[in-house]
């Protein structure tokens, strides 16, 4: 997912590799970097003149994070930097990015002395109670804690607090019943912790680089830095199955954080029905997934493996530099981090949706809507 401390481009293992997605993950890197610059320029010289650190924007309510302040459709495609390279801008659907709310993301002290003002997050997903899971990487500093009823209170402090070992470099993490397994980068393990504490109970061999990871209710999702996903068993992360993502027939690459979304629908998309003449609601998939490198997600389906939406989260670039002073900005890195909020979702298939956005060393997390 990521970058080495130094700042370097973390390579994808050569699982997938070839020299198409890699010239093309170059240019998606050239493209983050021009559109990183471009935000800071339009902000001035940092939208906090005076370099004090920003303030979090709590309302007086501390549970609602700031009010909805910015309501935008995607930039053109046309408009973007290295658009003309990313697969599948302008030809499939731009969805509609709408900023709801934005607020603070906490982080516990490090295992070292080396503490941050905004982690580098790695996993993030919700807990049916409300309850939000962070997984963050680096080597020396990787950790996975909770943050108990986020829903109710944003600003609620970790617990269940556990470091990886400093030879591990934390990466994508997913709960899964009572279970939640947790990926690192390139040391061919995975971890499988105790839902409930966190507490490590085993590793397990892992076959390729610990990128993203989501879960539906039958399987493990994983991605390596690629453009194709593997589904895995549940019980030990053996792979079932791998999955070539496209997007208007060209292969992709970098598929990094991931968000399994199941939705009941209204009706089945087929019209069938029971023997008593009602119809069966169905479940329908969707798998969400970062680029890295890039300001854009894709909504993947499962089935086939077509990218259906591109979100581009540009203007969360944007709204994030303007509360930052330049020193700040330095240190914000790629968008990282899906959460679908609970009970959000629209029952149509590729309906609305509500998530959770953040990234690397991002001081702020975004509660945004998504639609066509």
């Amino acid at each position: 997912m990521d970058r080495f401390p130094s700042g370097d481009a973390k390579p994808a293992r050569s699982f997938h590799a070839s020299r198409f997605t890699t010239a093309r993950a170059a240019i998606l890197s050239v493209a983050t970097a021009a559109l990183l610059a471009g935000c800071a320029a339009e902000t001035g010289s940092g939208g906090n003149p005076s370099g004090e650190a920003p303030s979090s924007g709590a309302s007086a309510d501390s549970n609602s994070g700031t009010a909805p302040r910015s309501t935008s459709a995607s930039v053109n495609p046309s408009e973007l930097v290295g658009a003309d390279k990313v697969p599948g801008l302008g030809d499939v659907p731009t969805l509609k990015l709408t900023i709801e709310q934005s607020h603070p993301v906490l982080a516990p002290p490090l295992p070292t002395e080396k503490n941050v003002a905004a982690p580098f997050v790695q996993g993030l997903e919700f807990e049916p109670d409300g309850s939000l899971l962070m997984g963050t990487g680096l080597y020396g500093e990787s950790q996975i804690y909770r943050l108990p009823q986020w829903l109710d209170n944003s600003a609620a402090e970790p617990t269940n607090v556990e470091d990886l070992q400093p030879d591990l470099f934390g990466e994508g993490i997913t709960r899964h019943g009572d279970t939640v397994w947790q990926l690192t980068w390139k040391e061919g393990r995975a971890i499988e912790r105790d839902a409930a504490t966190l507490k490590q109970r085993r590793e397990v061999p892992f076959d390729t680089e610990g990128w993203g990871a989501c879960s539906f209710d039958d399987t493990i999702v994983t991605s390596d830095g690629s453009g194709t996903l593997t589904f895995r068993s549940p019980d030990d992360l053996s792979p079932l199955r791998q999955l070539p993502v496209t997007a208007a027939g060209t292969e992709t690459t970098w598929l990094n954080e991931l968000e399994c979304v199941a939705v009941d629908t209204d009706v089945d998309p087929e019209g069938s029905s029971d023997s008593h003449g009602t119809n069966t609601p169905q479940s329908h998939r969707e798998i969400w997934a970062n680029v890295w490198q890039s300001p854009f997600i894709y909504r993947i389906n499962p089935e086939d493996g077509k990218v259906t939406g591109i979100v581009d989260a540009t203007e969360l670039f944007r709204d994030l530099y303007a509360q930052l002073s330049p020193a700040e900005q330095q240190s914000v890195d790629v968008l990282n981090g899906i959460a679908l909020m609970p009970d959000s979702s629209s029952t149509s298939p590729n309906g609305t949706r509500q998530f959770l956005l953040t990234g690397k060393k991002w001081p702020t997390a975004y509660r945004v809507t998504v639609s066509e």
